[in-house]
């Protein structure tokens, strides 16, 4: 009887591990795909700051332009 116990535990314990080592790959994969994902977010972000620099420095010279405009309109 006893050595039928040890035996079912052990059945349960190695059980036990296959199901850790498949949550183990699963959260692996899984941060493998957030840190690509953080990566491209990163990115995409880095273009957003470029473009609205970009855009900063349009919008600088449009009221340069309006200033200018609304001194020839003055005089």
């Amino acid at each position: 009887m006893g050595e039928s116990v040890d035996n079912i535990v052990l059945e349960q314990l190695r059980l036990i591990r296959e199901d850790l080592g498949e949550v183990r790959g699963s959260l692996k994969s899984l941060e493998t795909r957030m840190e690509t994902r953080f990566d491209d977010i990163e990115t995409e972000l880095q273009g957003h700051r470029m473009m609205i620099f970009g855009l900063s420095s349009v919008i600088g010279q449009i009221d340069k332009r309006v200033e200018h405009l609304e001194a020839k309109l003055e005089v």
